[in-house]
């Protein structure tokens, strides 16, 4: 079955041929830009490296910054270890092989890094998701120790 189009195409003729490239007004402008900002040729009077705006600038800021972020990075490790050690803790309760006497040395651990967790969570700011996740992760800590204080798992 042969097919054969009744009229020309919609939207203009179909070619093979490449369009041909016209000259936009910046042509050219980009790449001459970029390797004098790079390389530092053609700067103005002015101008000053961003290297030396970015140390100038902000320099009390970088110090406050890195300390927010350090604390921020030991509260989530101090949180993986938590969340490991209620892992363990889920794992060993529903295994019968444990005694109590076992797991409750990892309620001991468990309430360990929980106190240690505690101040760094309240330097975070308030409304930082990283608060609020460690908050959670802190209220099941003390939740799951209380019910094993309690004795909710002797039957």
């Amino acid at each position: 079955m042969k097919i054969s189009p009744t009229g020309p195409p919609p939207l203009g003729e179909i070619t093979t041929e490449k369009p041909k490239k016209t000259e936009s007004p910046g042509e050219g402008n980009f790449g001459e830009f970029l390797k004098k900002a790079v390389g530092g040729a053609g700067r103005a009077k002015g101008d000053v490296p961003a290297s030396t705006v970015k140390e100038t600038i902000y320099p009390q800021v970088a110090g406050v910054q890195s300390a927010g972020i350090a604390n921020r990075m030991e509260a989530i490790g101090r949180a993986e270890r938590l969340l490991n050690i209620l892992d363990d803790y889920s794992s060993k309760i529903a295994d019968p092989r444990y005694t109590l006497k076992e797991i409750h040395e990892l309620i001991v651990g468990m309430e360990t890094e929980k106190a240690s967790l505690l101040p760094l969570m309240e330097s975070l700011p308030e409304g930082d998701g990283a608060r609020d996740l460690l908050n959670r992760i802190l209220v099941t800590a003390s939740v799951e120790a209380i019910k094993f204080n309690r004795g909710d798992y002797l039957s």
